[in-house]
């Protein structure tokens, strides 16, 4: 028998045992399907030039009054408001994790309910794209931020940070222990006060903001459970 012949029956060989202990553990252990996850914000979260006043739950709607929940609350895994001052100027972050909602419109449209279409200016950090906008006398900054501590804002981006097949993922998709694909999104939307005398200064500040809070989650994103 040629080398080449050997590899190819050890490789068939492999591949059959491999195979077979896979239907057989499918076979002895009904398919579970994954447990929904389920997250903690922490308490606090530290912005080098701002100081922390207090943060409250979000998400809760469909607890409490579950007519009026959206399909926003519903897939909200866990939700938090966090309010910041400086210089007796507040800077309020809302941040919600979800398992499968990449776009930030349709995130933003659910969950304000006194507009129904907001004209975003599309941005960009070291980080990726993100959306700002202005409404009521504050400048916004909204985005996705992914697994990998890339942000997103349209469900294309999002889709395109979030591959639709990988390998190490297979065998717990199999035992139903996985998705096959993880599309968790961790949506923020950060807003201050618009100085009108300088709205540069503003801008400036939000954007500071809004990069140490994507880097504080690179190293802090949620553990998929």
């Amino acid at each position: 028998m040629k080398a080449w012949e050997k590899i190819r029956n050890i490789w068939l060989a492999t591949a059959l045992v491999s195979s077979s202990l896979v239907v057989l553990r499918l076979a002895a252990t009904p398919i579970q399907r994954p447990a929904p996850p389920n997250y903690t914000f922490p308490a606090s979260i530290p912005l080098s030039r701002w100081q922390f006043v207090q943060a409250i739950p979000l998400g809760q709607q469909k607890l409490y009054t579950p007519s009026l929940a959206t399909s926003v609350d519903d897939l909200t895994i866990a939700g938090k408001s966090y309010r910041y001052l400086r210089n007796g100027k507040p800077l309020d972050i809302e941040v919600r994790y979800f398992r499968d909602y990449g776009s930030v419109s349709d995130i933003v449209r659910e969950t304000t309910i006194w507009m129904d279409r907001i004209p975003f200016t599309p941005a960009q950090s070291t980080f990726g794209p993100h959306a700002t906008y202005e409404r009521s006398g504050r400048r916004f900054i909204t985005a996705c931020i992914v697994p990998s501590g890339k942000t997103t804002v349209t469900d294309g981006e999002f889709r395109s940070l979030t591959p639709e097949f990988l390998l190490n993922r297979s065998l717990p998709w199999l035992l139903g222990q996985r998705p096959l694909r993880d599309m968790r999104c961790l949506w923020t939307r950060i807003s201050t006060p618009i100085n009108r005398r300088s709205p540069e200064a503003t801008e400036q500040e939000l954007d500071q903001a809004w990069i140490e809070w994507v880097q504080w989650w690179q190293t802090h994103y949620p553990p998929e459970s």
